[in-house]
């Protein structure tokens, strides 16, 4: 499979995380390239990536229909907000991840907590050589308490504008590691709102949605094969098919067990990649 040279969130955007220009003053040193037309790219990973974008705002959406349902916010489903992450790999990772959780804060209107966690993603961001694909003022926009903002929308933004800046091979992978850590905090923090109540339907579909998107990022993580770390994070991914399987196979049918099995069995990945 052809090496590639791409994007990012997850952001965590997760928003993790995830990509269009960001616009710097200063381009880059080295080679730019044009995601959308570099032939250097792997057959199919525009159309994971592009799945993967759009969970970010089914992720979104799912939060703000939660609390409109009266479902409590959780600080202990995140991430604490000092949470460090020692070597590139888990930092990467942990971008996504924190991205995710900025998201949650920001749909529960939980601005301060929103606001400790995007001064980590920054200082994380810079410790791993990053900080300068993000456009921190669209993510102090997202962490505000302006409730007339879409944040869904600019935490997209955020993460689209950071594709350009991973633009060498070590950043493309450091761009899915992310997308992995985004996703996988979006979808335990779902089940550990959702493991003991599906009575609303837009809820029950959006689980079912982050779920579907589970091959698409099994396929992105086989990119990067040849990296040891993210060949472990896919075996990792790939152990959960069965549990993944109960939700994603039955969008209607899913129980609250099935959420709660599968919450269980990402924890347990979670809790060993931090």
């Amino acid at each position: 499979m052809k090496r590639t040279n791409l994007f990012l969130f997850s952001l965590a955007i997760p928003a993790l995380s995830i990509l269009s220009s960001c616009g710097g003053e200063e381009a880059p040193k080295g080679p730019k390239y044009n995601f959308e037309r570099a032939e250097t790219l792997p057959d199919g990973y525009l159309a994971e990536l592009g799945i993967i974008k759009t969970n970010i705002e089914v992720t979104a959406k799912l939060y703000e229909t939660m609390n409109q349902s009266g479902y409590s916010f959780s600080e202990s489903a995140m991430l604490s907000a000092g949470k460090s992450f020692s070597g590139s790999s888990k930092q990467a990772l942990g971008i996504g991840a924190i991205g995710s959780d900025m998201v949650y804060c920001s749909a529960f209107g939980q601005n301060q907590s929103a606001m400790s966690r995007m001064e980590g993603l920054m200082k994380t961001a810079g410790s791993l050589g990053i900080a300068e694909a993000f456009d921190q003022e669209l993510i102090e926009k997202m962490a505000s308490e302006d409730t007339t903002i879409n944040k869904s929308v600019l935490l997209t933004k955020a993460y689209l504008k950071a594709k350009d800046q991973l633009f060498s091979d070590e950043r493309a992978q450091y761009a899915t590691f992310m997308v992995v850590g985004g996703w996988l905090e979006g979808l335990h923090i779902a089940c550990q709102m959702s493991k003991s109540d599906l009575g609303n339907m837009d809820v029950r579909l959006g689980v079912w949605s982050m779920c579907d998107t589970y091959s698409n990022v099994l396929h992105m993580c086989d990119v990067f094969k040849d990296n040891s770390e993210m060949k472990a994070i896919a075996e990792k991914l790939s152990a959960i098919s069965a549990p993944m399987a109960k939700i994603s196979k039955n969008s209607k049918k899913f129980t609250t067990s099935d959420v709660e099995a599968l919450g269980a069995a990402i924890g347990e990945i979670r809790g060993s990649l931090y």
